[in-house]
């Protein structure tokens, strides 16, 4: 809370799944296009984009403008999938084993799974609602 006020809960959520920057032992676990996953929302009360992306390094949150989130989007690789995920109500999560993208992502947007690779995330995701973001369709 903030000066009594409880922080609203983003109502929008869009999650990319893509490849990361360099290849990793788990890589052989997942689908090409599912080795990695982060998730951004825009914040209209403060007018800027929120990204949310948890890497082996560490945990990267940032707020960036539209041009700055553009830019990342056009960055990421060719085979990517992005969804848009409207939150539903705030329950306890199925599942929170471990500290990765794929389970740190899907605490964020609030999606009930109990994935722990992004291509079972994804999959949860469409199962609950989420829809192809940017003219992304999902892989």
């Amino acid at each position: 809370m903030i000066q009594g006020q409880a922080i609203a809960a983003i109502g929008e959520w869009y999650v990319a799944f893509f490849d990361g920057e360099r290849p990793h032992w788990w890589w052989r676990l997942c689908r090409p296009g599912f080795r990695h996953v982060a998730a951004f929302a825009y914040d209209a009360e403060h007018g800027v984009w929120l990204l949310y992306d948890v890497t082996l390094a560490r945990t990267y949150i940032r707020a960036l403008s539209s041009s700055q989130m553009d830019a990342w989007i056009d960055g990421l690789p060719e085979h990517r999938t992005l969804l848009a995920f409207k939150a539903g109500e705030v329950r306890p999560p199925d599942l929170r084993l471990g500290f990765w993208c794929t389970t740190a992502v899907a605490h964020a947007v609030g999606v009930q799974t109990r994935a722990l690779r992004p291509e079972a995330l994804c999959r949860d995701l469409l199962a609950q609602g989420a829809r192809p973001a940017f003219e992304s369709e999902p892989a």
